[in-house]
């Protein structure tokens, strides 16, 4: 399953996966990303990812190609998740992205909004 939040005023989108992902989840968020995209430019992901059981074939190859077509479209990614490979994913990708991207455990999730929405270029207040 997919669900998809926009935050219009934010330049920010929050995107849940659980269970199966199907191709047609996929591609109607997808869709609705890439018009997003159109509006605000570079915009910023949050996902969390629970009891992910992975995505049709199709969806994936779906994702792979959404995924090189906006490569620079994204300015800060948060992924919340308990899964290790999407920690290790999101190294293994970092240096072709021209984006922050920060991971956070799946109890973490309100510290990753918080991280997203930080304002670009503001000081860390302590």
């Amino acid at each position: 399953m997919l669900t998809y939040k926009e935050m219009d005023n934010l330049a920010a989108v929050e995107i849940e996966l659980s269970d199966r992902v199907s191709t047609e989840e996929f591609d109607k968020a997808a869709k609705k990303l890439e018009a997003f995209i159109a509006r605000h430019g570079r915009v910023r992901v949050l996902e969390i990812v629970n009891h992910f059981e992975g995505m049709d074939v199709k969806a994936l190859w779906h994702d792979v190609k959404f995924s090189l077509r906006h490569l620079n479209d994204f300015s800060r990614c948060a992924i919340v998740s308990d899964a290790k490979f999407l920690s290790l994913w999101s190294t293994i990708a970092d240096p072709f992205l021209d984006c922050q991207v920060a991971c956070f455990k799946s109890d973490e999730v309100e510290a990753a909004r918080d991280w997203l929405l930080w304002p670009e270029g503001a000081a860390d207040v302590i």
